[in-house]
């Protein structure tokens, strides 16, 4: 910041002239505040920029950012398993929303009216997978707001199904095993939040890298290559250009319904929707299962209760482990030597 001019005035002609003793407590004065005004401010400038910064990226999306910290306490918050507001991985490579498309907006109001009770609720069981859902569609490429198709498909609810789909991301049971899950009488990897994305990651790159719009690619998540490639050839559909196509009917109200989620995450109390209490996701110890081992057995083993178990491995169909090749149960944290203890014994039977 330059020095106030006023420091600089010469004296007007004609004016009285200032004792010597007068003049050097000034220059004397001048001096230091000289030094005072030069060194401290690039200190103090660089901390203000980096706190402003700071603010910023804790700042939520919608939320404006409060310029006066004068008051604001810059303590460090106590250490919390809930993560405050929309995960920022959501919004770091958003998609490109048709502006003020009338089927869009549709939904949207559906949702805040007759479907505001059902996607409150899914708001609500998204706490914990969602935060992991969006790193793992990041980490193969995919935005994160893509997370918003769980919210049309299941409404983040395991064991939902609709004609052969199933889980999260409501996959039919063939191309779930192309992208390399396991789906059988034991096992439906359909069902588990991290397995699931993985796979669903990787289908919607798939399309991605066939149709070059992630908009296409949600019309063909839902209705298969075979009639969006067709419309993509006749109308070359870019991404924000979907509508007044040759879409198929119900692939346009299907892409309008996950792109009214994502409008209203990106969001929330613009909605008149609370941003939801993210949770961290639960720490557990994975150990390879070699026999069909009963979930109650290991519960009593390590002394917890079956529910806990399901909740840790939601992908097995049985209470029970599958036999064959193996499988890979996940224990609650801490609970590893206790169960390798117990086995040990088991095994010598």
């Amino acid at each position: 910041m330059a020095p106030d001019s006023s420091l600089h005035r010469h004296r007007a002609a004609g004016s009285e002239p200032v004792p010597f003793h007068t003049v050097f407590v000034k220059v004397t004065g001048l001096l230091l505040l000289s030094l005072f005004i030069f060194h401290f401010p690039a200190q103090a400038g660089a901390e203000s920029t980096e706190t402003s910064e700071t603010l910023a990226a804790l700042s939520l999306p919608g939320v404006p950012l409060n310029t006066d910290i004068s008051s604001m306490s810059l303590a460090r918050p106590a250490p919390s398993d809930a993560l405050i507001g929309t995960p920022a991985v959501l919004w770091r490579n958003g998609i490109e929303i048709p502006a003020h498309e009338p089927l869009i907006m549709r939904y949207i109001r559906f949702y805040q009216g007759d479907g505001r009770r059902t996607f409150s609720e899914s708001m609500k069981k998204a706490k914990t997978c969602l935060p992991m859902m969006t790193e793992i569609l990041e980490s193969h490429g995919v935005p994160a707001e893509m997370v918003s198709i769980v919210f049309v498909e299941s409404g983040f609810e395991k064991n939902s199904s609709y004609h052969g789909a199933g889980g999260y991301w409501q996959m039919m049971a063939a191309t779930a095993r192309n992208m390399g899950l396991r789906v059988d009488r034991w096992v439906d990897e359909r069902k588990d939040p991290i397995k699931s994305t993985k796979a669903a990651a990787k289908y919607l790159k798939t399309l991605y890298e066939q149709y070059d719009s992630w908009l296409l690619a949600l019309a063909a998540y839902n209705a298969g290559t075979r009639p969006i490639s067709c419309a993509a050839k006749k109308c070359r559909v870019k991404d924000g250009v979907l509508y007044g196509r040759r879409l198929p009917a119900h692939s346009a109200v299907y892409v309008s319904k996950v792109l009214a989620a994502m409008n209203i995450l990106r969001e929330p109390e613009k909605y008149g929707f609370e941003y939801p209490n993210y949770c961290k996701p639960t720490d557990y110890d994975p150990v390879l299962i070699n026999t069909p081992l009963k979930l109650e057995e290991v519960a009593n083993w390590i002394d917890v209760p079956v529910s806990r178990l399901k909740e840790l491995n939601p992908s097995l169909q049985l209470d029970a482990m599958p036999p064959g090749s193996g499988y890979a149960l996940r224990l609650p944290s801490g609970s590893r030597e206790k169960f390798d203890l117990a086995y040990e014994v088991y095994s010598r039977r």
